[in-house]
Order: C-alpha cells, then sequence, then structure tokens
C-alpha cells in the first residue's frame, strides 16, 4: 500500500506543478515586448482600428490579464487547451500532430544513449586508466562537448550530401506517402501495415538527427556510470564477492552494477525528458516537424495559448518521468522504501 499511497500523493503534486507551471508560463508570456497583433495582421489591417479590435476580442486579448487566465483555466479544466492564435487550430490538436515526431526521435535517441552510454562506461569502468579507458572518456566527452547544432550540419553534410549513407532532412522523402496515422510514429504505423519499405525509409531519415542527439546523453551516461560503478567496485562487500573466487564478470553483473545503476537512471531520465522538450536547432536543420519547431513558431508569434500548452506538456513529461524512474529505484535497490 506504501507504493500505491505514494503514487497518489506525486499524482496530487503533479495538479499543483502545472497550475504553476501554467501561472508562470501566463504571466511571463504576456510580460514580454510584443504584441500578437503585429505579427499575424497583415500591414493593410493594421491600420484599420475595427479589424483590431475584433481580432482582440476573438481571441480574448482585449481582457484583463487575471480574467485571461481564469477563462484558460476554466477551459482547460474541460480539456480545453484554447485555440492557436497562429494556426487557428485547437492547440491539443496541434500538439496531437506534432509531438509524435518528436516521441519517435526521442525514443530513438534515447535508446543510442543508453545502449552506448552504458557499454561505453562498464568497459571504462573496468579498463580503467588503460588506452580503452582514455580512448571511451574521450568519446564522452566529445559527446556533451560538441554543439548538437554544428555536429548536425556536419554530419548532414558528409553522410547525406557527399557519402550518401543516409537519408536527408524530414520524416519520409519526398515520393513516399505517410503510413495510416494510428500512433502516428512513422515507423510503428508502417510495420502495422506490413510496409517494411516505409518503415525503412521512416527509420532511415531519423537514424542522423537520433544520433546527434543522443550523442550528448550518451557522454552524460558513460561518465556516471565509470564513476558510480568504480565507487561501487571499491567497496568492501564487492571484494569478499572476489575472495570468494567468483569471476570478474559474475562480481559486475551480479553485485556491483545493480547498485551503481541508481544515480545512471537519474541521468536517462532527465536525458529523456530533455528530448521530449525539443531541439529546436537541430529539428529546424534536418525539418523535422516536432515540438520543438512548434514551440520556437508559437514563442516568435508570442500565440500565448500555444505556449502554454507546450509547457504544460513539458512540465507533464517531467514530472511523469521522474514519478517513473522513482518507481523503479524500488526494483533496483530493496533499500528504498516509499512512505
Amino acid at each position: 500500500m506504501g507504493l500505491l499511497a505514494y503514487i497518489a500523493r506525486r499524482l496530487i503534486f503533479l495538479v499543483f506543478i502545472l497550475l504553476g507551471v501554467s501561472l508562470m508560463v501566463f504571466v511571463i508570456s504576456h510580460l514580454v515586448p510584443g504584441d500578437p497583433v503585429l505579427s499575424l495582421l497583415s500591414a493593410r489591417n493594421l491600420n484599420n482600428p475595427e479589424i483590431i479590435q475584433a481580432y482582440r476580442a476573438k481571441w480574448g486579448l482585449d481582457k484583463p490579464l487575471h480574467e485571461q487566465y481564469l477563462l484558460y483555466m476554466e477551459n482547460l479544466v474541460h480539456g480545453d487547451m484554447g485555440r492557436s492564435i497562429r494556426t487557428n487550430r485547437p492547440v491539443l490538436d496541434d500538439l496531437l500532430e506534432f509531438f509524435p515526431a518528436t516521441i519517435e526521435l526521442a525514443l530513438l535517441s534515447i535508446f543510442i544513449a543508453v545502449s552506448a552510454g552504458l557499454l561505453f562506461g562498464i568497459i571504462s569502468a573496468i579498463k580503467r586508466n588503460s588506452a580503452t579507458d582514455q580512448l571511451l572518456r574521450s568519446i564522452s566527452v566529445l559527446g556533451v562537448s560538441t554543439p548538437s547544432f554544428w555536429a548536425a550540419l556536419v554530419f548532414l553534410y558528409v553522410f547525406y550530401y557527399q557519402l550518401g549513407w543516409a537519408e536527408g532532412p524530414g520524416r519520409l522523402s519526398t515520393f513516399i506517402d505517410p503510413p495510416l496515422a494510428v500512433t502516428r510514429l512513422f515507423v510503428v504505423d508502417a510495420l502495422l501495415m506490413g510496409r517494411w519499405d516505409i518503415a525503412r525509409n521512416a527509420m532511415g531519415h531519423l537514424i542522423l538527427p537520433a544520433v546527434i542527439l543522443g550523442a550528448f546523453t550518451m557522454g552524460l551516461i558513460t561518465r556516471t556510470t565509470r564513476s558510480s560503478l568504480l565507487e561501487v567496485m571499491s567497496r568492501a562487500y564487492v571484494q569478499t564477492a572476489r575472495a570468494k573466487g567468483l569471476s570478474e564478470k559474475l562480481v559486475i553483473l551480479r553485485h556491483a552494477l545493480g547498485n551503481a545503476l541508481i544515480p545512471v537512471i537519474t541521468v536517462i531520465g532527465l536525458g529523456f525528458g530533455n528530448l521530449l522538450g525539443g531541439t529546436v536547432l537541430v529539428e529546424t536543420i534536418f525539418a523535422w516537424p516536432g515540438i520543438g519547431s512548434y514551440a520556437y513558431n508559437s514563442a516568435t508569434s508570442l500565440d500565448f495559448p500555444a505556449i502554454i500548452g507546450v509547457s504544460l506538456l513539458i512540465a507533464f513529461n517531467y514530472v511523469c518521468i521522474n514519478l517513473f524512474i522513482d518507481i523503479l529505484y524500488g526494483f533496483i535497490d530493496p533499500r528504498v522504501r516509499y512512505e
């Protein structure tokens, strides 16, 4: 019952977090200098006071700030996130259209980051201070320190333009129609349709941006895994396991790795939350229609409902990921208790 009560408390806490995020983003977005009327109406309409007044009344911009916020929260309680000023569509529909592209990219990115990061970190810890250790640590530093936009441009030029080994920008090639939207994840939907050609093409477009976005988290996972595993391997119970004659592989996998994973899982969770928030520069370079591009376009046009909608989505993702990580702690380390 302790775990269920813990989850219930965190879910109640989630409501207050989203309320605070919505209030903070609403106030900050309205304090930013600028007017959505100036960015969305034509020069001809801007010279007509009646059109400007009608536009403000349509979007509720003529009401006091507190009334706008209360009206937004009232609609949000009923599942209405408002209508985007820029696209003139419900914000929820926009998020459902753009977010799956980010999810698909984030899933492959975190898979690459976790697979390579754990492998590099374990090998680096086992071969401490060797040439292999120095090489893997250099790779991790390179992944953390290389600007993603620069790496995106270089990878796109080399592997797509020069060598032709990878697909270009976008989610699919121009001559291929998108699969029937079920999950809106192109690879998954193509596999559900049995269209392996579409799945291969979609995966080909995913590889380059996924590697670039996963490089930063891979570097963090490698360094965290190495340092955490080295610390655990120096403890008495690991030395005792070695003294009993157990192989080094068994000592690491059964006695050391599980206890070393707690900080690694935290890094993985934060990295995945960051990827789900969207990365504007990489999405722009690869023409990826994700939530990062949507958030950038909304911010530049002062699209208040869309800005708040994206912020609530990102906050919700982080809270849910942190909740999942906290629950996972208990399965990895039985000493964790949920009071």
